[in-house]
């Protein structure tokens, strides 16, 4: 469903973000994608997603070339920012109208989809407020409604959960879960490691730009072991970096 090969990213002044990463991320898999600040998370979702031509390398998407045919790539997918922006003057209904329009989607579908997903979502008595209003979780709420409203096949979430309640987290959870037994492909970014050990199937750890970790997971405590053991480890060569410089 995704498969990335030798994916290279250089900005501007020789700052390399991600150099030579490959992985495959196979249909109804959710895979965890973790990494400290500025590791290349961001950076390698942006590529997937057609935001970002890559330096070098390739990602295909469903069989599809993300650099040679962006606009069908995107038809296939839904997708979180780190750091979403909403029309805040519209209200929930119209901001997912506009993005059901986007995918040609019919009338009749995406008005049932929009109710659904809000009571869904606990915001049922709020689909005609104009967003400037909500807080945070709730405008977080409406970005995850938007990204799974189409019915997308491959689903890119980029720290999703933030400023979501504790008890919708757990029904995200289960959808989800839900979703990816129904064959969708998640691939989710985050720095809560206690939700990969809940969802995800499989674990991408990147540091520097470079995978340093790639495996499928069965239990939460093994997540802290591999990230313990990985940091540890990492941290040592620095400090001796440092004072044997």
């Amino acid at each position: 469903m995704i498969s990335v090969t030798d994916l290279v990213k250089i900005y501007p002044n020789n700052v390399k973000a991600l150099e030579g990463i490959s992985f495959n991320v196979n249909p109804g898999e959710i895979c965890g994608y973790i990494g400290s600040n500025g590791a290349g998370k961001s950076t390698t979702i942006k590529i997937l997603c057609g935001m970002l031509q890559a330096t070098s390398g390739s990602a295909i998407l469903k069989g599809f070339n993300v650099s040679e045919t962006p606009n069908k790539v995107k038809r296939l997918l839904g997708y979180v920012p780190e750091s979403g922006d909403l029309f805040l003057s519209l209200s929930p209904y119209d901001f997912l109208e506009f993005v059901c329009k986007m995918y040609e989607m019919e009338k009749s579908v995406y008005q049932k989809r929009i109710y659904s997903f809000m009571e869904m979502f606990e915001l049922k008595n709020e689909v005609m407020t104009p967003m400037f209003s909500f807080s945070k979780g709730m405008r977080q709420k409406v970005l995850i409604i938007s990204s799974l409203i189409h019915n997308p096949e491959i689903i890119f979430w980029d720290e999703p959960m933030g400023g979501i309640d504790y008890t919708t987290s757990l029904r995200i959870r289960d959808l989800m879960k839900e979703l990816a037994s129904m064959g969708k492909t998640f691939f989710y970014s985050t720095h809560q490691i206690e939700s990969i050990g809940k969802i995800c199937s499989r674990i991408i750890m990147i540091d520097s730009g470079k995978i340093a970790y790639d495996n499928y997971i069965d239990r939460e405590a093994r997540i802290e072991e591999i990230i313990n053991k990985y940091t540890a480890k990492n941290n040592q060569d620095k400090i001796s970096s440092i004072y044997n410089s």
